[in-house]
């Protein structure tokens, strides 16, 4: 039902736009292809995400890294 909806609002604002003669024309196929293209779209954007996730996790999920002065204390201790 939302196509018909934005197809009405467009015709709508053509109309009040002053246009005399509104010259479009959606067959049902029309809309069933937005519908197809969007489910596609949103698919394929799922796919990519899932490639690229180690490499999202990363970069949203830095683990912190000691400090160096820690590292060298502890090399010290050890050659003792």
């Amino acid at each position: 039902m939302f196509p018909t909806n934005l197809i009405s609002i467009s015709l709508l604002a053509q109309i009040a736009s002053g246009h005399e003669k509104v010259l479009a024309y959606l067959d049902p196929g029309s809309g069933s292809f937005l519908i197809q293209l969007l489910i596609g779209v949103g698919v394929g954007s799922l796919f990519l995400i899932k490639g690229y996730w180690s490499k999202i996790r990363k970069l949203l999920f830095k683990s912190p890294t000691p400090p160096a002065e820690v590292e060298e204390s502890t090399t010290e201790e050890d050659e003792e």
